[in-house]
């Protein structure tokens, strides 16, 4: 089964371009050969584009719009083909100085990723998740994780973590997570600073556009104990893509079945869980056992 993977995941700019160029050739009937050598490059070239993993020069887009797909694209669709090579070229990485820290797990990629997406779906088996993590608990978990950081290190993926929260909790990005009950119930850091962690958990609730519920212990075995993912949504027509971290590399699916699959994990999830709204006693209990 062939999975999408990339250290460096391409931009949402590029990925919606590459979206767009495949829709045009399928609309045209030609064959990637066919459109390639109308183009003068090699086919391989062309497909690299079309999947997102390099990106395309003016000087070729300007070829395709005039040439195979000249009676296809609408003036608006050539427009839109053109921003999006030039937002491609002029993306910034804004965590490009701490790529040391972030390439041994392609956080980085998924960052990008991250960035540009409208909405997140997410499952997390073990732990908070890190959208959701104080910074006492966000130090202890990628302290655990991560032995080949120095403190300075660890402070540094601390602080990117907590930026990211600012940016969602005040960007309004949908956030629907489903979180187990053995994520709450394991002792990452001292009872107090728990309490903290879970409590936070409650307040979260405040915020309209984060949306959290709780798998109990007591369901039976369901699709999610192949562990943790995240679902990430993209404006139109950009697809989705599913982030899968492990432990020697992560992993992004971006064909649709494999979305759709996960789509479908979530859904069944989501429907087994309880809100938090409605099940924050679950969450009280434990913030007692730990007094």
């Amino acid at each position: 089964m062939v999975q999408s993977k990339s250290t460096v995941p391409a931009s949402v700019p590029r990925r919606e371009l590459a979206q767009i160029l495949k829709d045009l050739r399928v609309a045209s009937g030609w064959t990637l050969k066919q459109v390639a050598d109308e183009a003068g490059v090699d086919h391989g070239h062309l497909s690299r584009v079309e999947r997102a993993t390099r990106g395309i020069s003016e000087e070729l887009l300007g070829k395709l719009m005039d040439g195979p797909y000249e009676q296809l694209a609408s003036v608006g669709e050539r427009d839109r083909a053109f921003e999006l090579l030039h937002a491609d070229l002029a993306e910034e990485d804004p965590y490009k100085r701490h790529s040391h820290l972030l390439t041994p797990t392609q956080y980085g990629g998924y960052l990008k990723f991250e960035a540009g997406a409208s909405s997140f779906s997410a499952y997390e088996i073990a732990l908070i998740p890190g959208l959701l993590q104080t910074k006492e608990y966000a130090a202890a978990v990628i302290e655990a994780m991560r032995p080949d950081l120095n403190s300075r290190g660890v402070t540094t993926l601390v602080e990117i973590r907590m930026q990211r929260q600012e940016r969602l909790l005040g960007g309004h990005k949908p956030f629907k997570v489903v979180i187990d009950e053995a994520a709450l119930r394991r002792p990452v850091i001292a009872s107090e600073a728990m309490k903290r962690q879970l409590q936070r958990l409650i307040d979260i609730v405040e915020y309209p556009s984060v949306s959290v519920s709780l798998l109990p212990m007591t369901t039976g075995c369901h699709a999610g104990l192949y562990g943790s993912f995240m679902i990430m949504d993209f404006p139109e027509p950009t697809p989705s893509v599913v982030w899968v971290e492990g432990l020697a590399e992560s992993t992004y699916f971006a064909k649709q079945d494999h979305v759709d699959s996960y789509m479908a994990a979530f859904d069944s999830l989501w429907e087994w869980a309880v809100p938090l709204t409605a099940g924050s006693a679950l969450v009280e209990n434990v913030i007692k056992e730990l007094t």
